[in-house]
Formats: structure tokens, C-alpha cells, sequence
């Protein structure tokens, strides 16, 4: 019965040790505080493990053996629990990031879009509509690039929209997408001011 008691006091007291030491001296970035939960975690454990050693040897050795497999596996909880928060904050990044160039690429589609969709565009801006036209060519060309990049987030096509588009995200995916959106405003731009000099005569 004492055993078992002493194992759970020992077993709670090193969790903790480990846990507070790991976590809390990154929260408070200061490295001396490791030291001082470690130290202050060993100075409750240290008793319960020397005590029993000097009528049961066994019991303490145990108890010892215990400590330090808690300890191990503590620590490898909390590196692989920090892990997985690091990699959903950074998933949560490059979620925003995608965000924000797909609210620009789908300003650029209409902006683009407006001179099939509007007569009166139509009529004044021709150019833009004729593909023989090299920079509207290049256009073209630009919307379809950037266009294929772009992930589906149709919620009648893929349940849970957001979540399912972007866990596919990846850094060179983000970026990928970014250079060919920044490649569609300027060809858009370079477009625009083709018809306005084609316009002008």
C-alpha cells in the first residue's frame, strides 16, 4: 500500500516537474527558470525516494526507476505536444497568407472580368477581348496559371471548405501561388494600358 501511494506522489510530482519546466520557462522566456522548477520538483521527490531506501532498498530503487521513466516520457509528450503546435500555428499562417492572395486574385478576375461582362467596357476597350493581342494574350495566359493554382473551396464540392483547402497549403504553395497572382496584376496592368493606347489611337 505505501509503495503505491509513494509511486502516484512520485509519478504526479515528476509530471509536473517536467511539464512546468518545459513550458513554462519558453512562456516566460527565461532559461533560469527551468532550473529552478527542476530543482524545486527534485527537493519533493528526492525525500520520497530516499526514505524508504533505508528500510527497503528495493522499494527505493523502484521508486527511482519510476522518476525516471515518468521523466523520459514527460519530456517526449511535451516535445511532440509543442511540435504539433507549432506546425497548427503554422498552418494557421499560411492560411491567412492564402486568404488574403485569393481575396487579390479574385479582385483581379473581376476587375478582368468586367470588360467581357460590360458592354460599354466591351466596346471601348476591344483588346481586351482579342486574344490576338499579345498582351491580352499574355492575360489570358495569366488567369489560367493562377487560376489552376488556386485550391477549391466550393463548400458543394468539398465539405468544410476552409479547413480541407488549407491543410493542403504548404510554404512553396503559397508561394507559388503569390508569384503567379503577382504575375496576373501585371499582365492585367500591362493589358489595360495596351487598350487605353489602342483606344487613343
Amino acid at each position: 500500500m505505501m509503495f503505491l501511494v509513494l509511486a502516484v506522489l512520485v509519478t504526479v510530482t515528476t509530471v509536473a516537474t517536467v511539464a512546468l519546466a518545459g513550458s513554462r520557462s519558453h512562456r516566460k522566456n527565461d532559461p533560469d527558470a527551468t532550473f529552478w522548477y527542476v530543482f524545486t520538483g527534485m527537493c519533493v521527490v528526492a525525500p520520497m525516494i530516499l526514505i524508504p531506501a533505508m528500510s527497503n532498498r528495493v522499494l527505493s530503487c523502484a521508486l527511482l526507476l519510476l522518476a525516471a521513466g515518468t521523466a523520459v516520457a514527460t519530456q517526449l509528450w511535451c516535445r511532440r505536444h509543442a511540435d504539433l503546435l507549432a506546425a497548427t500555428g503554422h498552418q494557421a499562417e499560411l492560411a491567412a497568407a492564402f486568404t488574403q492572395i485569393s481575396h487579390r486574385h479574385q479582385a483581379l478576375i473581376t476587375q478582368w472580368s468586367r470588360y467581357e461582362l460590360d458592354p460599354g467596357a466591351a466596346i471601348d476597350f476591344p483588346t481586351m477581348s482579342d486574344v490576338r493581342v499579345p498582351e491580352t494574350s499574355a492575360l489570358i495566359r495569366a488567369v489560367t496559371a493562377a487560376n489552376q493554382l488556386q485550391p477549391v473551396t466550393d463548400a458543394r464540392i468539398v465539405p468544410d471548405t476552409v479547413h480541407s483547402a488549407f491543410s493542403l497549403m504548404t510554404d512553396d504553395g503559397v508561394a507559388t501561388y503569390q508569384r503567379a497572382v503577382a504575375e496576373l496584376e501585371v499582365a492585367l496592368e500591362t493589358a489595360e494600358a495596351a487598350a487605353r493606347r489602342y483606344q487613343r489611337g
